[in-house]
């Protein structure tokens, strides 16, 4: 079955018809599709990662040899209810369809695409924690591509109505309508009030990058954090989605972080066991502003709240609690405490300084003070960076004084970080704690950050 199903995966990958033109051009539309297709792929995959709340057993219970158990024998069916299998399935097959012919593909291409989704769906997100279904293969494709035509046609009828109520149906219909367009994703810039778009479907050029608000962004964090044994073990790891949105004169950023975190194998700060998987933590909303811009250096302020948002969902699991040690991320995983956190900062080509103060408001289910206080104090000196502005490399060093609590040191850390700014920018960044508390909780961790400039 697994044979069968690849050959027919690359038959249709590598000898599609896009249409009779030159080889060139034909090689060319073949490699913007599978470019396409991988995008359309990822984008499934971080679907994936922000849906499913049980992490540790959905996506993280794996190895290298279990993906390949997995994937070297489907099984005919998943146990799966009938809503799910020729419902929910078939659905998913539709917007398959209907996201290819929203790119400006034909037809014969989206029902390729619908195929190769299906089936990378199967073998690559599901297949690395269960074994493909066979019914899911068929039934998605098979029955979504059919379900996708009439979607088309239907949708295009809806959305030319005069009535409001069946063009507010065509977006249940299709919903990427609401945030793409001929392969642009979008939305209201609430600073400018003009409509922002990325389109990831083509090469944009980023420009210079020493000025953070030099461009609109959406970022993905993902920290990783190696617990030493004798504070718990395991792994503490914490996500967020970002966004910075800049002014129209280009010296005001309205930012935006949304966190969910979480702990993979280990013990919360008590020695009490923790369920893996993962729990939404605090909103946080902020403001950046460059008071004083000149030729050798600029100098900003930023403000910035942590809202107890993890307050609405709780901590059950005492999967946020366990990461209450870690000082780098408290802000963003403390339950039920507002945060405020100013900040001044200086920089310029070389080096980047900043201090701010982190204030605890009702941290009570932190420590027995209902306020606690930290000064934080910031480094990051650019080590290199080539002629293309391509390749950087910098060192951070982050200082914690906790000054409101007692028998505690101050918490220092370093970071190594990499950036490739090409078609999307890319920073890959090593932690290393070296002094206080921070230090006797963790060997090390890693920063991936992953930014999406928007126009």
């Amino acid at each position: 079955m697994k044979k069968i199903v690849l050959i027919i995966t690359l038959t249709l990958i590598c000898f599609s018809s896009f249409g009779n033109t030159s080889s060139t051009i034909l090689n060319e539309k073949k490699r913007v599709f599978i470019e396409d297709t991988l995008i359309i792929n990822s984008f499934l995959w971080g679907g994936r990662i922000i849906y499913v709340r049980n992490k540790d057993s959905k996506i993280f219970d794996t190895s290298l040899s279990k993906w390949a158990k997995n994937i070297s024998s489907p099984e005919i069916n998943d146990g799966d209810s009938f809503a799910t299998n020729y419902l929910y399935h078939p659905y998913f097959g539709a917007l398959y369809y209907q996201v290819y012919r929203d790119l400006g593909y034909s037809r014969e291409d989206a029902y390729i695409g619908t195929i190769i989704q299906s089936t990378l769906w199967e073998f690559s997100i599901e297949g690395t924690v269960e074994k493909p279904s066979v019914i899911d293969l068929v039934v998605t494709p098979g029955l979504g591509i059919p379900l996708g035509l009439y979607f088309e046609k239907l949708n295009a009828n809806l959305s030319k109505s005069d009535s409001k109520f069946k063009r507010t149906l065509s977006y249940l219909v299709n919903p990427t309508k609401l945030f793409m367009s001929e392969g642009s994703l979008g939305f209201v810039n609430p600073m400018t009030g003009s409509f922002m778009i990325y389109k990831p479907f083509s090469y944009r050029e980023l420009g210079k990058t020493n000025n953070p608000l030099i461009f609109n962004n959406l970022s993905f964090d993902t920290y990783v954090f190696d617990i030493k044994q004798y504070r718990g073990g395991g792994v503490d790891i914490l996500y967020s989605l970002n966004g910075n949105i800049v002014n129209t004169l280009g010296n005001q950023i309205l930012r935006f972080k949304f966190p969910w975190a979480g702990a993979y194998d280990g013990n919360s700060k008590n020695y009490k066991v923790v369920d893996n998987g993962f729990e939404i933590g605090n909103l946080q909303l902020g403001l950046t502003s460059i008071l004083s811009a000149k030729e050798s250096f600029t100098i900003g302020s930023d403000f910035g709240i942590n809202f107890p948002s993890s307050g609405i969902w709780g901590d059950k699991k005492g999967r946020l609690e366990k990461l209450h040690s870690n000082s780098l991320i408290l802000k963003d995983v403390l339950h039920d405490s507002t945060v405020l956190a100013p900040k001044m900062f200086i920089f310029n080509s070389i080096v980047d300084l900043g201090v701010s103060s982190e204030i605890f408001l009702n941290a009570n289910d932190y420590s027995n003070e209902s306020e606690e206080v930290f000064i934080v104090y910031e480094a990051k000196l650019n080590l290199y960076k080539s002629k293309s502005e391509k390749y950087n490399l910098s060192l951070d060093i982050k200082l914690i004084d906790k000054k409101t609590e007692r028998h505690s040191n101050l918490d220092g850390a370093y970071s190594l970080g990499f950036r490739l700014i090409d078609d999307l920018d890319l920073s890959i960044n090593y932690i290393k704690p070296f002094k206080g508390d921070l230090n006797r909780y963790m060997n090390n961790g890693v920063l991936f950050k992953l930014r999406v400039p928007l126009f």
